[in-house]
C-alpha cells in the first residue's frame, strides 16, 4: 500500500504499513516510483484534483473511488462514496466489530472533547492535520 502524506506523517504511515510519498507537486511520479506498472485501486480522500492522475495510476476510472471530490467523480467518472448511498457503511460495522475484536482493525483517535467543548472540537476539525479521529464524550 502507498499512501500519499506530509513528510512529517511519513513514520507514521510506515507503522501502519505503508510505504509513503509526499503529497503535492510530482506525488504521482513518486508512486510511479515505487509501483512502476500502476497501482491496483486508487482511494482520493482529501480531493486536492489529482483524480486524472489517479484514474491513470491506476489503469481506469473504475479503479478510482473519491470521498472527497463531488464534482470531479462526475467529470472523470470516477466512483464517489459517502458510505451511506448504498448501505456499505452500515453492512461494514459488522465486519470490523469482527476484526476490532481479532486486532486486526484498530481507529487512533487524536483528542478527546467533552461533549461541553464541542465548538473547540469543530475549530480543531476545521484546521486539519490531526493524526486520527476527533472524539466527543458524552455523559
Amino acid at each position: 500500500m502507498i499512501g500519499a502524506a506530509s513528510a512529517a506523517n511519513h513514520n507514521y504511515l510506515s507503522l501502519l504499513g505503508t510505504e509513503s510519498v509526499t503529497y503535492g507537486e510530482g506525488m504521482i511520479e513518486r508512486v510511479r516510483a515505487l509501483a512502476p506498472g500502476g497501482v491496483d485501486v486508487a482511494l482520493d480522500v482529501a480531493g486536492s484534483g489529482v483524480l486524472p492522475q489517479l484514474v491513470d495510476v491506476a489503469g481506469g476510472s473504475q479503479n478510482v473511488v473519491t470521498l472527497a471530490d463531488f464534482d470531479g467523480s462526475k467529470e472523470h467518472g470516477v466512483r464517489f462514496s459517502n458510505g451511506f448511498a448504498d448501505g456499505h457503511a452500515f453492512h461494514s460495522l459488522a465486519e470490523i466489530g469482527e476484526l476490532i475484536e481479532a486486532g486486526r482493525f484498530w481507529l487512533p483517535a487524536d483528542r478527546t472533547f467533552p461533549l461541553a467543548e464541542i465548538a473547540q472540537a469543530h475549530r480543531t476539525s476545521e484546521h486539519g492535520h490531526v493524526r486520527g479521529r476527533l472524539v466527543l464524550v458524552i455523559g
